[in-house]
């Protein structure tokens, strides 16, 4: 386990084996990060702004391709099945972040306790180098990457 000291506080940061509790994936912003320092920042980052480090989760590269290939193994057939087809329904949300992974990319998870949470969220960990941002809902996928970029355009154009 590592951990960041804040001068007042430790704030554990650990890379698990195992995905977040319920509700996941649904009210959580996913992201990739290419540092595993970088992500202890975001996390450290984070819990400043008063954010609850327990609702923040960070997997290694390899943590989260061995999580995935556990729960692949642990499904039957019928199931894999169904998992394929919600993966092509939610945009293949999963895919993305498995074929990061397996390139070497660590993955983020906040879950998200209200709304508004969103954008902050989303500015913190771009600072930190974040990027593949969703969020995801209980009924949609929104690519924050892309309304990130979408609002800056905007903003330049106002002006």
């Amino acid at each position: 386990m590592n951990s960041v000291s804040t001068g007042y506080s430790l704030f554990p940061v650990s890379s698990e084996r195992t995905f977040p509790g319920a509700p996941f994936p649904h009210k959580y912003i996913h992201c990739v990060v290419n540092d595993l320092k970088e992500a202890v920042h975001a996390v450290y980052a984070l819990s400043v702004a008063g954010y609850d480090a327990r609702n923040i989760h960070v997997m290694a590269s390899w943590d989260f391709v061995e999580a995935i290939e556990r729960k692949q193994q642990r499904q039957g057939s019928f199931a894999r099945l169904v998992a394929r087809l919600i993966a092509f329904l939610d945009e293949g949300v999963g895919d993305v972040y498995v074929n990061a992974a397996r390139q070497g990319q660590h993955v983020m998870h906040v879950r998200l306790m209200r709304g508004d949470e969103v954008e902050p969220i989303c500015n913190l960990l771009a600072s930190h180098g974040a990027y593949l941002m969703k969020h995801v809902d209980t009924w949609t996928v929104t690519d924050l990457s892309v309304a990130r970029a979408k609002k800056r355009t905007d903003t330049e154009l106002s002006r």
